[in-house]
């Protein structure tokens, strides 16, 4: 896999993962911001950015992405903060355990769902956000679902850029995933990891719902927040940088602390 790295002058190392049909550069501001002091890593997950392109659906399914990221992880002998946007959110969760030196985790774009995913609770009704699974889409459909995600059209271009980059096979073997419900328990993976939880909650995100995000704060422990991102869609690391990086710098002190 395709990375961007930033040594930091702390122990501690950040781990982003970004979402379907997305890349590393919704991160890179925040890879190259002097507010954080510690070691950060943006991941271009197989099939996006500049990593390979395999053209081999099975080599992106959720289990083969977990297993990468889990390896790749590993390897690092470092206290680990992971951080997942979307698909990236969702992966974070379902490694989370296997992560050896976990001391914390952040989420956006990805409520944790239940196995077999309950679609109605978690997720708002939005077909625009359907180009996400689609192979092919025209590009006029790209436009709009890459608009509809956005709270500021600011940032189309750039993930009209990072869609058209990705491999069309990583939205076929996400979508055979999602109908062969291949997708763990992510809501009792989160509420019973025993380590600091956030979860970044854009006002305006189009796909997450806000009050579902509520009950899983409620259910879990003392170690679980939210914090709200204002005038924000699907891409909060973009939509909200300085905010984000503020968020990301704080919480790294936390779970980073000795």
């Amino acid at each position: 896999m395709h990375e961007i790295k930033n040594i930091g002058k702390k122990a501690g190392t950040i781990i982003y993962i970004h979402g379907n049909s997305s890349s590393s550069q919704v991160f890179l501001r925040t890879i190259n911001s002097i507010k954080i002091e510690y070691t950060q890593i943006a991941i271009d997950l197989p099939g996006h950015g500049k990593s390979q392109k395999h053209y081999c659906e099975s080599y992106y399914s959720l289990n083969r992405y977990s297993e990468v990221l889990t390896t790749r992880i590993n390897e690092i002998e470092d206290d680990i903060l992971l951080v997942g946007n979307s698909l990236g959110g969702h992966l974070a969760m379902k490694i989370a355990s296997s992560i050896k030196r976990l001391k914390g985790l952040v989420i956006f774009g990805a409520p944790p769902v239940k196995k077999p995913i309950n679609f109605s609770d978690a997720f708002l009704q939005c077909d625009a956000l359907s180009c996400f699974l689609t192979e092919n889409p025209e590009v006029e459909d790209i436009k709009v679902a890459t608009k509809t995600a956005v709270f500021d059209n600011t940032f189309v271009e750039l993930l009209i850029n990072d869609f058209k980059n990705t491999d069309p096979k990583v939205r076929v073997a996400l979508a055979k995933d999602l109908i062969e419900n291949n997708w763990s328990d992510q809501k009792e993976i989160f509420i019973s990891l025993a380590v600091p939880k956030y979860i970044f909650r854009g006002s305006h995100d189009p796909s997450v719902n806000p009050d579902y995000l509520e009950k899983i704060i409620t259910e879990a422990n003392d170690h679980s927040s939210i914090i709200d991102f204002k005038n924000c869609g699907h891409f909060a690391s973009i939509e909200q940088e300085d905010t984000f990086i503020e968020s990301i710098a704080s919480i790294s002190k936390t779970v980073f602390k000795v």
